[in-house]
């Protein structure tokens, strides 16, 4: 596959070498939210304050794979994002997360088994477009790229990993939650930190019914509000399986496209079936018409939920649905707010891009350092020594709130979880479990 697409450097791909100076001065433009067009992007997290007292954790520290090899010089992580379109507010923050992570390494002195190289990130965009996804991997790996990582979107990961796939280059999935992007492919070069969306589906259905529960709330049945996809379809289908278990009834369920202009028409369906939750799986778009449609309709369910939703884990999009966003609980993945280094990356982030640092970055930034360790480990620039350092990781230093990383044969996190969000007063705070809850949850 060649390079069939072409236009300006500044506008198809950017190379950037990580070091402090180079990323404190760059801008990239970015729209302020995303819209729902283009194949869109998956679930976002949780976005709220960060701090703590911090524990003791520490990266895997085992031996390397790989001969060491005294000629590398860098380090090249190939970033396929979608830096233009609907999509670019989230995937320029999570291009720059993987820059952060970058310049994090870099500022300690490199890769130490490989005597200090530095590590470059070089960006492509998808665009949020599938059939850019696998066009843009070809080329990050013609420019050199060691290892790849991306996409955002689901239908154009699924493209982007084939190709990585094919060419023995290992790519680290920042964000895309369909389960079929690895499952039952047969891959051995593809891995994907975050919750697959049939692992985020059951823990919604583990968590989020026994905290309304257990807080003296009512959850018996539920309508289904998704977004026409295969990230929506996955975690729909999900939802289908696991909540008749814990005894939650599917009494409705009703989907939106990408572009649509409101939500009204599937909110009528909802209200008539009248749910005690309605549980959202949308990007941020979709969500926000769903908040407008309900005050519009001036209704709204006695619990209103969501599972993988970009919205409802987004400060920003939360601040901008206002005070109806408050109490809305959402289990996705999110950053742990119970340590130190989450505050301090979330400021760094902050003082060099003037962005949010929201879970979708976060979970970008540690798929960044799941890269960087692994290389570390691997002490070559092999991409079969990487992704032999891959297969074996088990990586605790990082701020997402889950345990270790480590990846079964399929290449998934066996550790990966969703844990509950809930907005209160605005701000997107983890509430469950306990072990990474920043506040209690109000229900």
């Amino acid at each position: 596959m060649g390079k069939t697409f072409k236009s300006s450097t500044s506008n198809r791909r950017r190379f950037l070498k990580a070091t402090g100076a180079s990323v404190a001065a760059l801008t990239l433009a970015g729209c302020t939210s995303d819209d729902a067009g283009g194949n869109g992007g998956d679930s976002g997290g949780s976005g709220g304050d960060s701090g703590g007292s911090g524990g003791d954790s520490g990266g895997s520290q085992g031996t390397t794979t790989g001969t060491p090899q005294q000629s590398v010089e860098e380090i090249i992580i190939g970033s396929n994002h979608p830096l233009s379109g609907g999509l670019a507010a989230t995937g320029v923050g999570m291009s720059n997360a993987i820059k952060l992570a970058a310049m994090r390494k870099n500022e300690e002195g490199g890769i130490q088994s490989l005597d200090g190289a530095e590590v470059k990130v070089i960006e492509g965009d998808n665009q949020g477009k599938q059939e850019l996804g696998g066009q843009v991997s070809e080329e990050l790996l013609s420019d050199g790229a060691h290892v790849l990582t991306g996409c955002y979107s689901s239908p154009v990961t699924t493209a982007a990993t084939q190709v990585a796939e094919r060419q023995g280059v290992p790519f680290v999935v920042s964000i895309a939650a369909a389960d079929n992007i690895l499952q039952g492919r047969g891959f051995n070069y593809i891995y994907r930190p975050q919750p697959p969306a049939r692992r985020l589906a059951r823990d919604y259905a583990d968590l989020v019914p026994a905290v309304i529960r257990d807080g003296g709330g009512t959850l018996d049945t539920a309508g289904l509000f998704y977004i026409n996809n295969s990230y929506g379809q996955a975690i729909r289908d999900g939802l289908r399986e696991f909540l008749p278990e814990q005894n939650v009834e599917i009494v409705e369920e009703t989907a939106i496209e990408f572009g649509a202009s409101d939500a009204n028409t599937q909110v009528s369906r909802l209200r008539s079936a009248d749910p005690d939750t309605i549980i959202a799986t949308t990007y941020v778009a979709g969500g926000v018409l769903l908040a407008q449609a309900l005050q519009d309709q001036e209704y709204r369910p006695p619990h209103l939920t969501a599972s993988a939703s970009a919205t409802f884990t987004d400060d920003k999009a939360v601040r901008d649905i206002g005070d109806f966003a408050n109490g809305v609980m959402d289990n996705n993945y999110a950053l742990n707010p119970t340590i130190d280094k989450t505050a301090e990356v979330r400021s760094q982030f902050l003082d060099n891009y003037e962005q949010e640092f929201s879970a979708s970055v976060g979970m970008a930034y540690t798929a960044a350092e799941v890269i960087i360790q692994a290389v570390e480990e691997a002490g070559s620039d092999d991409p079969d020594d990487i992704n032999e350092a891959l297969k074996n990781l088990q990586y605790d230093d990082h701020i997402s709130a889950m345990g270790t990383i480590e990846f079964n044969d399929e290449g998934e996190n066996v550790n990966a979880l969703g844990p509950v969000n809930q907005v209160q007063d605005l701000t997107v705070k983890v509430v469950y479990p306990e072990e990474y809850a920043e506040a209690p949850p109000q229900v």
